[in-house]
């Protein structure tokens, strides 16, 4: 090699050097920040693992086998919310996949009132003995059953799906059916679509069709779940849901998002309130065939507009609200038909002026542990509640239910 050809290698090598010096310091960043996110992922996920991260119930697979939803059985669970864990609880679900500290046992003979419902039955925020269910299972000691189902999400429509359900496996004697803000448009397709729960479809004909929108397991849960700060991520701060805190509609201000009265939309437009009448009829048609059982062995709990009921002024201000109009349809219907309605409205106020407690969590609108005893107070002061389990005196007066 002669000196000339020396040069031009030397030349070339060194120009490879500089050229590969920019990439080689670009690669060595990334690795090292990937590595730093790594550490960073392990060191926050040792740190939740001390914290009371929502770590869920793990649903099952609604389906033809399985047809209504229902939650792992024998699983203990812990149940926070927000952030900040305003909310802690400990949640265990049973043999049949429903949270309650107890079995559910269908070849008893004892009587057996069956209580469904949303999330207000489901009551995961609530240690379960103050639950409104195990209040009245303790009323009735040996002389009968109380069993609950209820899920986070559920409508009127999805109550019939249960009560069909009850009916096949549980044969109850009675059955009580809690009905909140939110049961009444959610229970079309039309407002609503979440898979793993029941709605009615809308025909052609205009005939409401109750159908079943199957839920496979989500091949990323169980992923998910193995990690407190995915959970964290995940449920805590529902980051999924984030964007919608900040929608807005073409043209609306920021001070102009809807109002809620009932846990929903306080707007009652025409075709929203019509819509909702057409579900109320189908689901008092439908519900004693459903459940099996006579009108008169059937119980209707309705929630009531809160907090607005702790201010006359205020109770007033709502009368016009999507809730306070259709729980009064309800109402009406069912009295009509024959069903005993359990109107919670002035049990709750009266139980306010004396006791001036409120019934539910400052950052979340479902039962408190007094709201679930005024609820199971409202059931042991029902004609149902006699006649089944047999005559036994409420705490509250009798006045209280009418």
């Amino acid at each position: 090699m002669n000196h000339r050809e020396f040069q031009s290698r030397e030349v070339r090598f060194g120009l490879g050097r500089q050229q590969q010096g920019p990439w080689r310091k670009i690669w060595l960043g990334t690795v090292a920040v990937f590595l730093s996110c790594c550490l960073g992922a392990l060191v926050l996920e040792g740190l939740f693992r001390l914290l009371p991260v929502n770590n869920g119930l793990r649903g099952l697979s609604v389906d033809e086998q399985n047809p209504v939803f229902r939650f792992t059985p024998h699983r203990e669970s812990v149940y926070s919310r927000g952030w900040n864990f305003s909310i802690v609880n400990h949640l265990r679900t049973n043999n049949y996949g429903f949270i309650n500290d107890h079995d559910y046992d269908p070849a008893l003979a004892t009587p057996l009132l069956a209580v469904i419902g949303d999330s207000f039955v489901e009551a995961v925020m609530v240690p379960f003995p103050q639950t409104g269910v195990a209040r009245l299972a303790d009323a009735v000691g040996t002389a009968g059953r109380v069993y609950g189902f209820g899920t986070s999400g559920s409508s009127l429509s999805q109550y019939l799906a249960y009560a069909r359900y009850v009916r096949d496996t549980f044969h109850p004697a009675a059955l009580t059916v809690v009905i909140v803000g939110n049961d009444f448009d959610e229970s079309l397709r039309k407002y609503k679509n979440e898979p793993g729960l029941h709605y009615f479809a809308e025909s052609p004909g205009g005939t409401l069709t109750l159908t079943r929108l199957d839920r496979p397991v989500p091949w990323w849960r169980d992923l998910l779940g193995s990690s407190s700060l995915g959970m964290y991520l995940y449920v805590n701060l529902e980051i999924r849901e984030v964007w919608k805190r900040f929608a807005y509609r073409p043209g609306q201000s920021v001070l102009s998002r809807p109002r809620f009265v009932g846990n929903t939309a306080a707007e009652a437009t025409p075709e929203r309130v019509a819509d909702s009448d057409r579900v109320i009829e189908a689901f008092l048609r439908q519900l004693p065939e459903m459940a099996g059982l006579p009108v008169s062995r059937i119980a209707l709990v309705v929630d009531a507009p809160r907090p607005e009921l702790y201010d006359e002024h205020a109770l007033t201000a709502v009368s016009d609200s999507y809730f306070v109009i259709m729980r009064t349809h309800l109402i009406n219907q069912a009295r009509a038909a024959g069903f005993e309605v359990l109107d919670m409205q002035p049990a709750l106020i009266a139980d306010y002026r004396e006791r001036h407690l409120t019934f539910e969590f400052p950052d979340d609108n479902h039962w408190n542990g007094i709201g679930h005893e005024v609820f199971a107070e409202v059931v042991r002061g029902s004609k149902l509640y006699r006649d089944t389990f047999g005559s036994r005196q409420p705490r509250l007066e009798s006045g209280y239910w009418q």
